[in-house]
């Protein structure tokens, strides 16, 4: 069959372009910056590296975070795809623009030992008149931090699995299952779930990378001393002792040998997986009781989650707008004394920048990723022949933290001074491969015979893919730029290393203010953080639906 479109060297231009700059150069910089610094370390540092306090605790404490949390998330985005397959992309919109800083912020006010939760048990029922050693969540802890995570990162393995759906015939899996004697559910966790294991495997390695090197929540409301592995190294980076840069590389080399080993292990769960499954049928032997709870146990999550969700967003959103506009507010009370805008009102000066510097980043960032990952998209498109993704993806498969820090190593080595360009190249490094993993799929299965039907009819090959190819995947492209724009707003080593104090943004600040202890600035720069990517989702949201309307 014809090609729908022509391969033009302006497209293969800008498509080599793209990957180049935020693909091939992050990685290379990278990788040849921590070449030539490990070459001049010596026993004395490694020595010191290995004598560190609390390493093995931090290490054990990273491991268990990637491992458990991204592997509840997936159980339970599977488990709740059998039952609300339609109208999910609605309510999944909200919880995936919600950054995690501050989601994590407002999960903290709600279940604290002095959160809204304590206080209501005290006006309800008269217990814990004074705040209780520990509640629901602490304060800081590896519970609350992995609680968190898990929230957070269901709804994009969500989203992810209803797009794995659309490749697979489930409905007819679903059937054959029950035809053979199968109940419904036995034949989702049979036969459907072994082949969205298999697509959810760039999303899962994804959500892994995340969760073993993400810093900034950790600061916030994760262990200390030690914390996880990846706030220990980047307490390395910023520190200026004698032997900490060393030590701040070697571990940046950990994390990313640690990354490795959970990928390697996100690729053999599948198996085991399969592995099990055939077990069960060779043997035809029944389910062991510790599996049948488990399942009994998803399925209840299944039917909590999302009104647990609904529940928890609004309460976030409402305990960091109550503490934005406190004016004093002592346990246990359940509202605070008064309200006022004293707050907002001697915070603006310094905040209202700082908006403007975060969103400028998050809209240019994430309209450059958009067009990164449609440029490629469409490139391969038209050659009918698609990358391997995870080339692609390795801003999502490598840590964040040791490839900013090569980038950082390579503007001091360059005499390369920070200033908002280099933050916002490193913020589209991440929102492009966020736009390409939620547009590949429905763009892989746009049927391109229609460009050719538009080109019979006399339409350039531009005026093709915009008249016919883009309305068609509008929905797609709003999602992949509102997940994108987000992922700007969110991102903080890229913002704290590369601007190093001089491009600031509502993130960075939130961290800092949040070691200070005052809840009101803090929940002040959370909520206004929670506030840009969800009037981003609404505008696009609206912007779609007009556009229905008047087709």
């Amino acid at each position: 069959m014809a090609r729908a479109l022509p391969v033009n060297r302006w497209l293969t231009a800008g498509a080599g372009l793209c990957i180049g700059l935020l693909v091939a150069v992050p990685v290379l910089i990278s990788a040849a910056l921590y070449g030539a610094d490990l070459s001049a370390f010596s026993a004395s540092a490694l020595q010191r590296f290995v004598a560190t306090p609390g390493l093995l605790q931090s290490l054990s404490y990273s491991l268990v975070l990637a491992v458990v949390a991204p592997l509840l998330a997936c159980y339970v985005a599977l488990a709740f795809s059998l039952y609300r397959p339609n109208r999910l992309l609605g309510w999944l919109s909200p919880f995936l623009s919600i950054p995690h800083l501050a989601f994590a912020v407002g999960v903290v006010f709600l279940f604290s030992p002095t959160g809204w939760w304590v206080r209501a048990l005290y006006g309800l029922f008269g217990v814990f008149e004074s705040p209780p050693s520990s509640a629901l969540l602490a304060d800081r802890s590896l519970w609350t931090l992995l609680w968190v995570l898990v929230l957070k990162e269901i709804p994009f393995l969500l989203l992810m699995t209803q797009s794995a759906l659309t490749q697979i015939p489930a409905q007819r899996y679903l059937q054959v299952g029950q035809t053979l004697g199968h109940s419904r559910i036995a034949s989702w966790w049979q036969l459907v779930v072994p082949e969205l294991l298999i697509r959810l495997r760039l999303p899962m390695a994804a959500v892994i990378v995340y969760t073993l090197s993400v810093v900034d929540v950790p600061l916030l409301i994760g262990p200390n001393l030690p914390g996880v592995w990846a706030q220990q190294v980047f307490q390395w980076q910023q520190d200026f002792q004698p032997g900490a840069q060393q030590s701040a590389v070697l571990g940046g080399l950990v994390l990313l040998l640690l990354a490795a080993l959970l990928l390697w292990l996100n690729r053999q769960h599948e198996r085991a997986y399969s592995a099990l499954l055939r077990w069960r049928r060779q043997s035809d032997r029944p389910l062991t009781r510790w599996m049948a709870r488990i399942g009994a146990a998803l399925q209840t999550a299944t039917r909590l989650w999302l009104p647990l969700m609904i529940l928890v967003s609004a309460g976030v959103i409402a305990a960091l707008l109550v503490w934005s506009f406190a004016s004093g507010w002592f346990y246990p009370a359940l509202l605070p004394e008064a309200f006022n805008l004293s707050t907002w009102r001697s915070e603006w000066e310094f905040l209202a920048p700082l908006l403007w510097q975060t969103l400028s980043l998050a809209l240019v960032s994430a309209t450059l990723g958009l067009a990164a990952a449609l440029l490629c998209l469409e490139w391969q498109a038209r050659r009918e022949h698609y990358w391997p993704q995870w080339w692609l993806l390795l801003g999502l498969l490598l840590p964040q933290l040791p490839l900013v820090m090569g980038w950082q190593f390579g503007l001091s080595l360059f005499h390369r001074d920070p200033h908002w360009g280099w933050v916002l190249w490193s913020h589209s490094v991440f929102t492009f491969p966020y736009a390409y993993l939620v547009l590949n799929g429905d763009y892989r299965r746009f049927n391109r015979r229609w460009l050719l039907v538009s080109q019979s009819l006399g339409h350039s090959a531009l005026k093709s893919w915009c008249r016919v190819l883009v309305p068609i995947l509008r929905q797609p492209m709003m999602y992949a730029w509102v997940i994108a724009f987000s992922v700007s707003v969110a991102l903080y080593l890229p913002t704290q290393l590369l601007g190093a104090g001089r491009v600031v943004t509502i993130t960075t600040e939130a961290v800092n203010i949040g070691s200070g202890g005052d809840r009101r600035l803090l929940g002040l720069y959370a909520l206004w953080q929670m506030l840009l990517p969800l009037t981003a989702l609404i505008i696009a949201a609206l912007a779609s639906g007009r556009r229905r309307a008047n087709l």
